[in-house]
């Protein structure tokens, strides 16, 4: 990278409208949102995690042309493994940027006694999965994200359970009934989703976040009381599934968490629980439904395709294992 030209620098406040539209020039599919990013921020500040971020910019104009990130992931948390990205404006290739933040990753990675890198790689950007295999990264999986027509969905078909499953004694609500601000509530529901949790297809093992991590969440400006979908057998919650704001596009909600506790599954409870997400979309005017599923979490992907998601980006989950002390070992072939 010519430092003529360019410097790298730390992260600030002000750049993340920057970073929000180089992102966005990225992935066109999944608009990014300075907001969104400030929100994740949050809340890996509140948990006391890694979370370091750079960016490149271009002397002259003073324009961001190239990021890193660096950080733990809450729900498979450990403290040698992390989560890193390298983006670099489509307009300033091969000029040594994307080189220089890997360097600085590889520097990041001693400093940290780093044991494993893992990544998100379109899979249709031949360029960038021959850096990420240059630099000593393996395919694990897939990851898709998948939208949803809403007018043109096809939850017509699913036969509404409702009545059914209360004579079984299940009892369907929603988080603004329940109380959000009641923090029997939320114990509630981070019982459901922590048990839940353990047996969600992810990179890295699961590792269950404390009560205040958690409920940290639900005073995000994503959160929406009134599509966090509940299924309740007495005292428990037992199901739920829920949308949340996409700050990137007014028109469009994410399908966050669905779980349902394993002596209640094959009920049809995550169905219901989904049906009733898509009322809510539909009555509230939202035109997409955007989800994101790992290629091994079938259950969920059948019912989403059910409802008529179609895939429209997929992304290779990748590896990068180190030794002791950040020194590259031999990864494992793709899979």
């Amino acid at each position: 990278m010519d430092s003529r030209r360019y410097f790298l620098r730390p992260f600030f406040e002000a750049d993340y409208e920057a970073v929000a539209q180089l992102e966005t020039k990225l992935t066109p599919e999944f608009p990014s949102s300075p907001d969104t990013a400030r929100s994740w921020d949050r809340l890996l500040a509140a948990s006391h995690y890694l979370h370091e971020s750079w960016v490149v910019e271009e002397r002259d104009t003073g324009t961001v042309v190239g990021a890193a990130s660096m950080y733990h992931t809450p729900y498979s948390f450990d403290p040698h493994r992390f989560r890193v990205s390298v983006e670099v404006d489509p307009e300033h290739l091969h000029r040594g940027i994307g080189r220089a933040l890997a360097a600085l990753l590889d520097a990041e990675a001693v400093a940290h006694r780093a044991t494993c890198f893992w990544t998100n790689v379109r899979r249709d950007d031949p360029r960038a999965l021959r850096f990420a295999a240059q630099n000593g990264f393996a395919e694990l999986r897939t990851m898709w994200m998948s939208l949803l027509d809403v007018a043109h969905s096809s939850a017509a078909s699913f036969e509404e359970r409702s009545d059914l499953l209360e004579r079984d004694g299940i009892r369907f609500t929603t988080l603004a009934q329940e109380g959000v601000g009641r923090p029997e509530v939320l114990h509630r529901l981070f019982d459901l989703w922590n048990e839940t949790g353990r047996d969600v297809p992810r990179i890295g093992k699961f590792t269950p976040v404390s009560f205040e991590q958690f409920s940290a969440e639900f005073d995000e400006p994503h959160l929406i009381p009134e599509a966090v979908f509940l299924a309740a057998h007495g005292d428990s919650y037992v199901a739920s599934s829920h949308l949340e704001r996409d700050l990137g596009q007014l028109d469009t909600l994410i399908v966050g968490y669905t779980g349902t506790r394993a002596e209640y599954r094959g009920r049809g409870l995550a169905t219901e629980l989904k049906r009733r997400s898509l009322d809510y979309a539909r009555a509230h005017g939202t035109r997409y439904l955007r989800t994101f599923n790992d290629s091994l979490n079938q259950p969920i992907w059948a019912i989403n395709a059910k409802l008529g998601f179609r895939r429209v980006l997929e992304w290779s989950n990748q590896q990068r294992l180190f030794g002791t002390g950040g020194t590259t070992t031999e990864v494992p072939s793709a899979r």
